[in-house]
């Protein structure tokens, strides 16, 4: 006896809905375990073994002559990085999770265009939601002098559980000599000096 097609539709909304759960579960579900156990500090930070085992941890060793400037803000970030980026000779590597429109987007814009059509080899890698309010022109006037532009971590329908799971990573280096990181994302809305007005 054939199924008739209440039957047949009755089946094809199961499957449907069973694919749907099973999407969901594997998109939302925890994809990383809960630690339980407590790291133990074997050393504090002036003890000299802690910087022999930070530079074994993270590769290359750790050398002295260098030096950490701490800079508040953007009124001091912002003219500190562009300067670093107007005065590369090789190369520049930038990464970062905000890059918006806006005086200073487009600022540090023309200083890596002008860096590029130098002849300086310019690497811009930009998180692919932490840029949505950049201006796809901008990115064109960069990639057209010759600015290698990646955006990375697109949004997709099958990784929308993941949608967060992000570095929120910003780092420039030049020359590969000075860099910059922090929490400062290039937008106007770090301009100033924080909760101070004007």
């Amino acid at each position: 006896m054939q199924p008739d097609g209440e039957t047949l539709l009755t089946i094809a909304l199961t499957i449907f809905a069973t694919l749907v759960a099973v999407f969901i579960v594997a998109n939302f579900k925890t994809p990383e375990k809960e630690p339980h156990h407590k790291v133990e500090h074997l050393f504090g930070v002036q003890d000299p073994q802690l910087r022999r085992e930070m530079g074994i941890l993270l590769g290359p060793a750790i050398l002295p002559g260098n030096q950490i400037v701490a800079l508040q803000n953007g009124d001091e970030i912002f003219p500190a990085m562009l300067a670093a980026i107007r005065s590369a000779q090789c190369t520049i590597t930038f990464e970062t999770f905000v890059y918006w429109s806006g005086s200073v987007g487009e600022e540090f814009a023309v200083a890596l265009i002008e860096r590029a059509q130098s002849g300086i080899r310019v690497h811009v890698m930009l998180d692919w939601v932490g840029t949505s309010k950049m201006p796809a022109e901008l990115v064109a006037r960069m990639k057209h002098a010759g600015i290698e532009v990646v955006r990375y971590h697109a949004i997709r329908w099958y990784n929308l559980g993941k949608l967060n799971n992000r570095t929120h990573r910003k780092v420039l280096v030049i020359d590969g000599t000075l860099g910059f990181t922090g929490g400062v994302g290039i937008a106007d809305e770090w301009l100033g000096v924080a909760r101070q007005s004007g």
